[in-house]
């Protein structure tokens, strides 16, 4: 009986250790079984955040690949009209981005992001089966506000479960597979061409958007099952498992207890943040900057390439800046550096965005403006999140809060630049789009240099401070004479 009871008390000090906050009781990490926690945690939430930013992408490009496959004619879209779809879509898109964002700090991921994409999938087949201009801006707008969430949501939860050490890489991989997407539409598109176009008296492009529809519906039920919440409610953890990954977070304070502070007081000190606006005008410049490379489909089309050749000239594009993307995402991660993964690829863009602006001839010099300026500004994106996961706010309200404001930021660009700086009516040439994207990754360099120099100026002053303290607590130490 005696020894019941001691298995019994140690038991209930097991409990209340798993629920102590970890700064009073922290584990030794065993590496073996925190490898084998990141290879978990890589399987379920990399590999959905990675094929569900690729079916994102997929789904946004392929407006632009059904543009020039057949619905400009189908439809008779004229004048601006396709512009705003995409303007109409960003105005969902900037709706529900903060608070969707919001929500998913307070829900369960593996629940809220599957069912979203389930949504999203019903609004890509009723893109299918449109029949007017006036029902495409329905669909788009709707399709926005479903697709709002997603990028910033895992992005978020990825910065939740990954150390600072493995987010570069991670982060690159999903802004890879969101590159490839962009890339894999030109290439379904060009598939649904040669072999679907017709069957069953469906249009090709209209396939396009039912294979689309398919492959969300596949990826959101493979959510509902593999797909992590938090550190602290995942229900596949066990407890060793869940105390590794709540030390991984460096969460000081348990996610189940209540914050010390309001949600508003929170988001005020948000606002005080001076990086919080230094990393929301370089996330819009860069993103305005992109937008160059999504008309080179509509570019090669104006200057007489066939629908099949237009979307298959995205391919090539796409692959490098993969692979650009990737190889930065290692570099940043394996020397511990942000800004030079940042600045450097930022000027190679500079350079092809140049050429873009000066219109060079022949057609194969100006594609590899388009690739260089591609691979340039994609491969850092990954790494600009990155940093800012890392530099605004280890809170993680506060840090899902920043995360949606740059990419609302972004967002809430595209709902004049279609209109003003990439109108279909300017192509082939769109001098005004490429000329002032030159100026925007100008500020862009600026304003990461500027952060930079503030962060090295924060480190040199707390060493200052470190230092004071220690000169001034060491004479107390030292014995009376």
């Amino acid at each position: 009986m005696k020894q019941d009871s001691m298995d019994l008390s140690a038991h209930s000090r097991d409990q209340s250790i798993e629920l102590q906050p970890l700064d009073r009781c922290e584990v030794a990490i065993d590496r073996v079984q925190e490898i084998e926690l990141v290879h978990r945690l890589d399987k379920r939430l990399l590999l959905f955040a990675m094929f569900g930013n690729l079916v994102k992408t997929l789904d946004n490009t392929n407006l632009g690949s059904a543009f020039i496959s057949g619905m400009e004619e189908e439809l008779n879209v004229t004048g601006l009209e396709y512009n705003w779809m995409g303007v109409l879509f960003t105005i969902g898109y900037l709706i529900m981005q903060i608070p969707s964002n919001i929500l998913l700090s307070n829900k369960r991921p593996s629940r809220y992001l599957p069912m979203m994409e389930l949504v999203w999938s019903i609004l890509t087949v009723a893109m299918a089966c449109v029949q007017s201009v006036k029902g495409v801006y329905v669909i788009r707008f709707l399709l926005g506000l479903a697709e709002a969430g997603f990028y910033p949501g895992v992005v978020f939860l990825i910065g939740s479960w990954y150390t600072k050490k493995e987010l570069g890489k991670r982060l690159a991989m999903l802004t890879i597979f969101g590159a490839f997407g962009s890339g894999l539409s030109g290439v379904v598109q060009a598939i649904m061409l040669k072999t679907m176009d017709g069957v069953f008296g469906v249009s090709g492009w209209r396939w396009m958007f039912l294979f689309d529809a398919s492959v969300t519906v596949v990826l959101a039920l493979t959510g509902f099952q593999y797909l992590p919440d938090y550190p602290h409610n995942t229900d596949w953890l066990s407890p060793l498992e869940r105390t590794i990954a709540m030390q991984r977070s460096d969460s000081n304070t348990p996610h189940d207890e209540k914050p010390t502070t309001t949600r508003l007081q929170r988001f005020k000190s948000l606002l005080k943040n001076p990086y919080l606006y230094l990393f929301m005008v370089s996330w819009a410049a860069v993103h305005i900057s992109l937008g160059a490379v999504h008309v080179l489909g509509i570019v090669a089309k104006k200057l007489g390439f066939d629908s099949v050749t237009s979307n298959l000239l995205t391919t090539p594009d796409t692959i490098i800046t993969m692979l650009a993307g990737l190889c930065n995402g290692f570099i940043s991660d394996k020397y511990r550096t942000r800004i030079a993964c940042i600045v450097i690829p930022a000027f190679i863009g500079l350079f092809g965005m140049s050429l873009l602006a000066l219109f060079v001839q022949p057609f194969a010099i100006l594609y590899i403006a388009f690739l260089l300026t591609h691979a340039g500004l994609g491969s850092l994106t990954s790494i600009v999140m990155t940093w800012a996961s890392e530099s605004i706010s280890s809170e993680s309200e506060i840090r899902a809060m920043a995360i949606a404001i740059m990419n609302t930021s972004s967002s809430l660009m595209w709902v004049w630049t279609p209109l003003v700086l990439w109108p279909v009516t300017n192509a082939p040439y769109y001098h005004k789009g490429f000329t002032t994207s030159c100026f925007l990754i100008l500020l862009f360099i600026a304003c990461m240099s500027f952060t930079a120099f503030l962060q090295k100026r924060k480190e040199q002053n707390t060493t200052v401070t470190t230092t004071t303290n220690i000169e001034q607590i060491v004479p107390l130490l030292q014995p009376q004479q």
